[in-house]
């Protein structure tokens, strides 16, 4: 990805779009919690996920022109390869250079990652080994970490594990300089989801981000357009809205979050819209934050 010609990056975030599943999916991948997943997408969440939704919030985006697009996971349903081919069709066609990191219904089942996952390589890492993965935009430094993995039924936790642990740490500490944005669909933080759709990891991976410092992280899974910070420090930890969810909740209803990020003299001044397309498909900001991060 090349730097911006500008030092101010334009960053949208946005997060478990959830795109349409194919309308007929073969009897032999509904296997392990697929079916289970199915029959709750038949029953409720074909009727609140809207793909109207979800092509909104791109149009939105293209708008307002972003320089670079973060997408914090969850494109699919039940992570079917046909789902994740029509992913990479999705993510090619987004109006900006994009970013992804996986979700948990991206990696539903244990499906070999060359089978799935593979084919959003041009937006990530080329295989699970080599996350935490690293695009540059001017003086912005996005990385993403893989949380996703196949969980049991009922069960949508998410782990980074040692390994990526080790080399989040390692990046964290050469890019000290960068306004560093880290990705993850698992929000390191207790109480912002369910116990059974955590990260099993959060102490571990907040007491790096704590240790080697971070200027922003962004994750989704949560469906909510909150604003908090990583235990123990005062690193914002953003969540968004899903993409395509209608919901009478405004902190709940399709958006997305668009970022201004412009270095000053000590640091860094950070802008925050939180934009959201209401039922009817208008566009409106929900919010609007202003800080700044000494570096």
């Amino acid at each position: 990805m090349s730097d911006s010609c500008s030092d101010i990056v334009h960053l949208a975030h946005l997060s478990d779009v959830h795109l349409p599943p194919p309308p007929r999916i073969a009897a032999r991948d509904l296997i392990n919690k697929r079916i289970l997943s199915l029959m709750l997408w038949n029953a409720r969440r074909r009727h609140v996920h809207l793909a109207s939704l979800g092509d909104a919030v791109v149009a939105d985006i293209a708008s307002c022109k972003p320089d670079v697009i973060a997408v914090t996971g969850d494109l699919t349903n039940f992570g079917l390869p046909v789902e994740i081919e029509s992913g990479a069709r999705w993510l090619a066609g987004l109006p900006a250079p994009s970013v992804i990191v996986p979700g948990n219904h991206d990696r539903m089942t244990n499906l070999p990652w060359a089978d799935g996952l593979a084919q959003w390589a041009p937006w990530m890492a080329a295989s699970p080994g080599q996350f935490p993965y690293v695009r540059r935009v001017g003086p912005v430094c996005l990385i993403g970490v893989n949380s996703a993995i196949a969980s049991p039924p009922f069960m949508a936790y998410g782990r980074v594990g040692q390994r990526q642990g080790e080399r989040l740490h390692a990046i964290l500490s050469r890019t000290r300089g960068s306004y560093r944005v880290v990705l993850i669909h698992h929000p390191p933080r207790a109480g912002l989801v369910k116990p059974r759709k955590s990260l099993l990891d959060s102490y571990k991976i907040s007491g790096i981000l704590q240790s080697a410092g971070a200027e922003m992280v962004l994750h989704g899974h949560s469906h909510d357009a909150t604003m908090t910070t990583v235990p123990g420090t005062d690193i914002p930890l953003i969540g968004v809205a899903s993409s395509s969810l209608r919901s009478s909740l405004p902190l709940r209803q399709a958006g997305w979050n668009d970022f201004s990020i412009s270095p000053i003299s000590k640091g860094w001044d950070v802008t925050l819209i939180r934009r959201q397309i209401d039922a009817e498909g208008r566009h409106n900001v929900l919010s609007e934050h202003r800080w700044q991060r000494h570096s």
